[in-house]
């Protein structure tokens, strides 16, 4: 019995299938890794609808500083939903 084993190349892109999860954003504190509310934003998100979910994210930044007075740094996160295209056999 023969077997034939190929390689295929497959590519990480941006999920834009129907089921495909949002995109998000939020602020995680770098000093104790505690995180704020994740902002959905929608499908057809716009630059502007960005900056929104930016900026209600890092609301959060303030209460988490008012009981940690000590916590000064901080991240943005913002999650791409992304999925492996598949591409040529090698």
């Amino acid at each position: 019995m023969a077997e034939v084993h190929g390689l295929r190349w497959f590519a990480v892109r941006v999920d834009t299938e129907p089921d495909a999860e949002p995109e998000t954003v939020s602020m995680r504190c770098a000093v104790c890794e505690e995180s704020g509310p994740v902002v959905e934003l929608p499908d057809d998100a716009s630059p502007e609808d960005w900056a929104a979910a930016r900026r209600a994210a890092a609301g959060w930044v303030r209460e988490h500083r008012s009981g940690h007075r000590e916590h000064f740094t901080y991240r943005l996160v913002e999650t791409h939903p992304c999925r492996l295209v598949p591409g040529e056999w090698r």
